[in-house]
C-alpha cells in the first residue's frame, strides 16, 4: 500500500478506506482489460521498485504513466 494512504489513515481513515478501495477497483479493471486472467512472476513485482506510477484523469478518463524514479 502506499505510504500516502498509510499516513492518510492517521488523520481521516475514512479517506484512507476510499483509497484503498479504490486501488482494488483499478486492478480489477486492468484485469479485466487484460483478458480477466494475468500471470504475474514475483521477480517482476520485485522489480518495480525503480519506478513510479502517475495517474491524471481527464475528460472522465484514467491515464495512467510509468516513469523511471529520478
Amino acid at each position: 500500500m502506499g505510504s500516502g494512504i498509510d499516513l492518510a489513515r492517521a488523520d481521516n481513515p475514512h479517506h484512507a478506506q476510499l483509497l484503498d478501495d479504490f486501488k482494488d477497483q483499478l486492478l480489477i479493471a486492468f484485469v479485466r482489460r487484460l483478458g480477466g486472467e494475468v500471470t504475474v512472476p514475483v521477480k517482476e513485482v520485485d522489480e518495480t521498485g525503480a519506478y513510479l506510477l502517475s495517474v491524471a484523469i481527464v475528460d472522465r478518463v484514467f491515464n495512467f504513466a510509468l516513469q523511471r524514479k529520478m
